[in-house]
């Protein structure tokens, strides 16, 4: 009887054990191990629109608020009022994990070393910028009128973005969004003489790939590309939507690229490539597409429950919890905070701090995109429940 009793108590104790020492890593899975099993679609991170840019030239600003008739329609200045940090410190600081590069094709060089837009203000239109001289892709978010920007070409940011990860090898995987753009300042201003940009039609989009393969040539395993999450299977889509997209203690390092681009050129990618087979990039496209497996929806208050359905399948969804400086004028969380409640894993926002104005300007409030407890990242509360314990990406 004595025994029985024993054996007894030995169980409780046992089983009290297991259930108040979950880091005890003899006993069960440690917390960090359950972060590390996390499959990447499982939790949210913040990351910058038009993550290069810098303020918009202030003579240009006054111009074009002076010529509104001038502008097409839809074409507001007070939209462009923002400007980003360095993606150093937008890594570093503020913990950002994803990012947006607008790319502008140049094979020859020198089509946007000159500045037209700085005609009309009397300023020398001159950039007086090298790197700007010679061939390949620009980075800047519109040709003559918005030009500022943390790096003139796509090869700087990539190699900006490889040094910190190669300093940072244990990071969150980061994603870039390159959006291969086609605005037209001749066309949308005609009259006038301004840039005629080139479009990514045909071929073109190569252009893209090969100036990625050219910053990590000797690194390929760097990027996780489609073929490292569709494996041996023949669709994307079916991959992510059963069994799923790799660990996070499998991806730890490494960078993941989505083209953004128009459907034709979205097309032109994939052609000869189904499922993305042997490309470097993922690509916005349509659900329903085997080369599916990233969502780019804009608007998280109007799409809550589409973005949600489309989480639950196991697609990685984009968002933004702002748009045009519109929510840094009101204050209002509405949209941040929906952006949140739809689960979509990547929250782009133009304000991971406030406007350096709130204090002195009443146009401006304090409004600020940001995790509670100033997280690095925020586990989807699905898989929060099922983790048992609070658990914290840290790193």
């Amino acid at each position: 009887m004595k025994t029985k009793k024993t054996l007894t108590f030995l169980l409780v104790t046992l089983i009290f054990m297991i259930s108040c020492h979950d880091d005890d890593p003899i006993l069960m899975e440690t917390c960090q191990d359950k972060i590390e099993n996390l499959k990447i679609n499982q939790y949210q991170t913040i990351g910058s629109h038009n993550s290069y840019r810098k303020n918009t030239q202030p003579e240009i600003v006054g111009f074009m608020n002076a010529s509104t008739e001038l502008l097409p329609e839809g074409f507001d200045p007070a939209s462009w009022d923002y400007s980003h940090e360095t993606i150093e410190d937008q890594l570093n600081i503020y913990g950002l994990r994803s990012f947006e590069l607008d790319v502008y094709r140049d094979p020859e060089g020198g089509h946007f070393y000159n500045r037209l837009g700085n005609n009309f203000v009397g300023l020398d239109p001159s950039s007086g910028e090298e790197k700007l001289e010679s061939p390949g892709l620009k980075i800047l978010h519109f040709p003559d009128f918005d030009y500022h920007t943390h790096f003139l070409t796509f090869v700087d940011a990539l190699e900006a973005l490889k040094t910190w990860s190669n300093s940072n090898p244990n990071h969150l995987p980061i994603t870039i969004l390159v959006e291969a753009k086609e605005d037209n300042p001749a066309l949308m201003l005609p009259g006038f003489g301004l840039t005629s940009t080139l479009d990514f039609s045909g071929t073109a989009v190569e252009e893209i790939e090969n100036e990625i393969n050219d910053v990590f040539a000797s690194d390929q395993n760097h990027i996780l590309k489609p073929d490292d999450v569709r494996g041996s299977n023949t669709s994307l889509r079916n991959t992510i939507t059963s069994t799923g997209w790799p660990s996070l203690s499998n991806t730890r390092g490494k960078i993941m690229f989505v083209l953004m681009a128009r459907v034709e050129v979205i097309e032109s990618y994939i052609e000869g490539h189904v499922s993305l087979e042997d490309r470097n990039m993922f690509v916005f496209t349509d659900a329903n597409k085997d080369e599916a497996a990233f969502l780019n929806i804009n608007d998280p208050e109007a799409n809550l429950m589409q973005i949600q359905d489309y989480v639950d399948q196991g697609f990685i969804v984009r968002t933004q919890a702002d748009s045009d400086t519109e929510q840094a004028r009101t204050g209002s969380y509405l949209r941040m905070n929906s952006a949140f409640e739809s689960g979509a894993q990547i929250i782009n926002t133009d304000y991971y701090r406030p406007d350096a104005r709130f204090s002195s300007d009443e146009a401006w409030t304090d409004y600020e995109v940001k995790f509670d407890n100033n997280k690095l990242a925020n586990i989807h509360s699905k898989v929060l429940e099922s983790l048992t314990i609070d658990c914290d990406i840290t790193k």
